[in-house]
């Protein structure tokens, strides 16, 4: 207000020294709101996520000169405790706590039964499964004499008295549960291993391949495991089962791999050597000229075989049968070149290549190349005329040609040569039941081809109406599982659900192997029920 306003000097006065303290109050009341704000927002920033390189910028970096990983917060003298640290259900949004325009940012602290409920749901495998993989090293160490002295140590501290040192500083060590056969697993070989993998005072595994229900391949000196796990499969042989404890520095180091392995964490491991491959030879030799090969002696060459052989063989038991059969060519291709110098090599050829030839034959069954599996049987047949495999494969693969009577040729002279191979008894069975299907498709086919104008009234009468193929090659199919199955001694179905061409195809087909075929009324429905014929009568 001007000062001329005034009608007293005391008036005046008083509003100067009011106008003051206001003004002082007000301005620390709005520094104290803009500290506060601003405090919100750096605590909030600190609790966010920080991306991997600022991690690494801020609480730790590698050594040049050593290689190792040095962290800042240990010389400074400080921990990941010091700064206590709440849950929240969902992660904030710094650009909404940032911006003064909007509504802010809305964030919900984790209650202590959340955490709870979520710390009882982490299971990465399922309870009944786990139970079964349980370790029982504490046990096995308990059970075994151990001294009072050594009470004061940690289960794996005990454990590790007792193992074999293999990396010459502890940092790996091993006892071997289930000897192994022949040799030690080569350098930069295929393995295929089973493994438990646990932590110390926790018998549950926090990795399984057994649970996973899926075997570990990997190729050794590639980096497809930790340092000491690889370390302790080249130590395995073939069949071999052993316990190993990894150090850390060996391991996942001081930060682990959260959630499941903490930082510093010594691990357990259960290993179980399945089958190794070493390829080194095959790949030597493929990296020759085609000159250097046409030298090679036929040792070198039948290593070469064994190796594409097993190289197959893993192959098929992992039901890759294309990738099989081109590892059983190219041992074939290999064998097939070499020049021999007696009589001794070419057995050893011919019975290589006779299992090479089998387990091609196999693998053509197994895509449905039955074709191919006749000439690849035809050719050991050369080799050995007598041989049981290839005889067998070849009769299922004519008969899956529906030549019916090669197939019981070549079956019946397996027969003869092994009477009590129940293989060959039973596809003898199986062609005899798809001969009978067969002759009843034909002769129906006939019947309708050339029987128009010949057929009575009567016939005419008693002919059986089309149905779909769909539905009578489903009927064909129940019929032969049914007669394979002895434990099954009837089968029915219901008539209201069927047209009455449907119920004449079942009963023709029923009638044609062989099979007792009645009517039946259960409550208001109809039923046809098919039974087998026994020795004693319906």
């Amino acid at each position: 207000f001007p000062r001329n306003d005034w009608r007293s000097q005391r008036q005046r006065a008083w509003f100067e020294s009011f106008h003051e303290r206001f003004s002082r109050k007000f301005c620390l009341i709005l520094l104290y709101s803009v500290l506060s704000v601003v405090e919100f927002v750096v605590t909030m920033a600190e609790g966010a996520p920080i991306p991997a390189e600022e991690y690494e910028r801020q609480c730790g970096q590698v050594s040049e000169s050593s290689g190792e990983w040095e962290s800042c917060t240990d010389d400074a003298g400080m921990s990941g405790d010091d700064h206590p640290t709440t849950r929240l259900v969902s992660g904030l949004n710094l650009q909404e706590v940032c911006d003064t325009t909007g509504q802010g940012a809305e964030f919900e602290v984790e209650s202590q039964q959340q955490m709870e409920e979520a710390a009882l749901d982490n299971r990465y495998f399922d309870a009944e499964d786990v139970f079964q993989q349980l370790s029982r090293a504490p046990l096995d160490d308990e059970s075994e004499d151990s001294s009072t002295e050594d009470l004061d140590m940690s289960p794996f501290e005990r454990l590790a008295m007792k193992m074999e040192d293999l990396s010459g500083d502890r940092g790996v060590v091993k006892k071997e549960l289930k000897q192994g056969v022949g040799q030690v697993v080569p350098a930069g070989a295929y393995v295929r291993v089973h493994y438990n993998g646990y932590l110390e005072y926790s018998d549950e595994p926090f990795d399984s391949s057994r649970l996973r229900n899926e075997e570990l391949r990997f190729r050794l000196g590639t980096g497809s495991v930790i340092a000491g796990m690889e370390m302790a499969i080249s130590s395995m042989k073939k069949g071999e089962r052993s316990r190993f404890l990894v150090q850390p520095n060996y391991g996942y180091g001081k930060f682990g791999c959260p959630p499941r392995i903490p930082g510093n964490a010594t691990i357990l491991y259960e290993i179980e050597m399945l089958n190794f491959v070493d390829r080194s030879t095959a790949e030597e030799f493929n990296a020759l000229t085609e000159e250097q090969k046409k030298e090679a002696t036929f040792q070198h060459l039948l290593e070469v075989a064994h190796v594409e052989k097993d190289h197959g063989n893993e192959y098929f038991q992992r039901h890759q049968f294309k990738q099989a059969t081109g590892k059983y060519s190219k041992a074939i291709r290999t064998l097939e070149h070499a020049r021999l110098a007696n009589e001794e090599e070419e057995a050893k050829r011919n019975k290589v290549l006779l299992k090479l030839y089998n387990n091609m034959a196999l693998c053509n069954l197994k895509v449905g190349e039955f074709a191919r599996c006749i000439s690849n049987c035809n050719r050991a047949i050369e080799i050995d005329g007598g041989n049981v495999k290839a005889l067998y494969r070849k009769g299922q693969a004519l008969c899956e040609l529906s030549e019916f009577d090669r197939s019981r040729g070549c079956l019946l002279k397996a027969q003869n040569l092994a009477p009590n191979n129940k293989d060959v008894r039973g596809e003898l069975k199986k062609l005899d039941r798809k001969f009978q299907q067969f002759s009843i498709l034909e002769k129906e086919r006939c019947r309708k081809m050339f029987g128009g104008a010949k057929e009575t009234k009567e016939d005419k009468n008693s002919d059986i109406p089309d149905c779909s193929a769909e539905f009578r090659k489903l009927i064909d199919d129940k019929f032969v599982s049914f007669c394979e199955d002895a434990s099954l001694p009837e089968m029915t179905f219901p008539m209201e659900k069927l047209t009455a061409a449907e119920s004449d195809c079942i009963l023709h087909t029923a009638q044609g192997l062989g099979l007792e075929v009645t009517t039946r009324q259960m409550g208001p429905d109809k039923q046809l029920r098919v039974r087998k014929k026994t020795s004693g009568g319906a």
